[in-house]
C-alpha cells in the first residue's frame, strides 16, 4: 500500500522520543507547531487544551531550546515565536524516517536503544527496527 507510512509511527516514536529525551505530549505539541512557522501564545495554548494538562510547558520548551522568540512584544504586539532548529530536525527526521527516506540509525552511538544498558521494551523495540530495515515489517 502506497500510504501507509503511519504503519510504523509507534516504533518511530518510541525512537524519537528517547533519542531526543521528550514526553508524548510534548512531541505532539511540536508536530503541530512545526507546520504553524511562527505562532503565539494563544496558538500555543489553544492546541495544549487537546493534550495533557501541563501549565509549565510552554517555558520548559523554551528553556530546554524546542522554543525560541522570533519577536519580542512591543506595546500592543504580542511575542511571536517559532520552532528551534533543534525542533525542526527532530520533527523533519522523523517524518523522513517514516516516509521511509531514512533508515532508523543501527550505530550505538546514534541509538539510544542499542545501548548495553537498554530496558527490556528499548530492546523489543530494537529487534522490531532490525526487522523493518530487513524489510521483514
Amino acid at each position: 500500500m502506497k500510504n501507509d507510512f503511519l504503519k510504523h509511527w509507534r516504533v518511530v516514536r518510541f525512537y524519537i522520543k528517547k533519542k531526543y529525551d521528550i514526553g508524548q505530549p510534548d512531541l505532539d505539541v511540536l508536530l503541530f507547531l512545526y507546520s504553524e512557522g511562527r505562532f503565539t501564545r494563544k496558538i500555543f495554548n489553544d492546541y495544549c487544551q487537546i493534550v495533557s494538562w501541563d501549565r509549565k510547558r510552554f517555558k520548559r520548551l523554551v528553556d530546554s531550546g524546542w522554543i525560541v522568540t522570533w519577536r519580542k512584544s512591543h506595546g500592543r504586539s504580542f511575542s511571536i515565536y517559532e520552532l528551534s532548529h533543534k525542533a525542526k530536525t527532530m520533527i523533519s527526521r522523523t517524518y523522513r524516517i517514516l516516509l521511509g527516506e531514512e533508515p532508523i540509525p543501527d550505530s550505538v552511538k546514534r541509538n539510544p536503544l542499542l545501548r548495553n544498558d537498554a530496558k527490556y521494551l528499548d530492546k523489543v523495540h530494537k529487534n522490531i527496527i532490525k526487522d523493518m530495515r530487513k524489510g521483514r515489517w
